[in-house]
């Protein structure tokens, strides 16, 4: 799990810059409780928030649909 904390994509900077938005969702994704990293997937399709326990990440679930309410979120586990 550390070496991906330490990764980057570096299509994040101009995405963020053409859709200001994206930015503030993974701002507000990192501030969550018990994140453990958020990132855009390499082709930009996805924003993806890692969590430490299940309970963190149904909360966070619960408050990105509240919050980004025209933005599809779902929950899902790693295997």
């Amino acid at each position: 799990m550390q070496a991906l904390k330490e990764e980057q994509n570096d299509l994040e900077k101009p995405a963020f810059m053409l859709y200001p938005i994206l930015k503030k969702l993974k701002i507000f994704l990192f501030n969550l409780d018990q994140v453990s990293f958020v990132r855009m997937t390499g082709s930009g399709s996805v924003i993806v928030a890692y969590f430490s326990n299940k309970k963190s990440a149904i909360n966070a679930l619960k408050l990105t649909k509240k919050n980004f309410k025209n933005y599809w979120s779902i929950l899902s586990k790693t295997i």
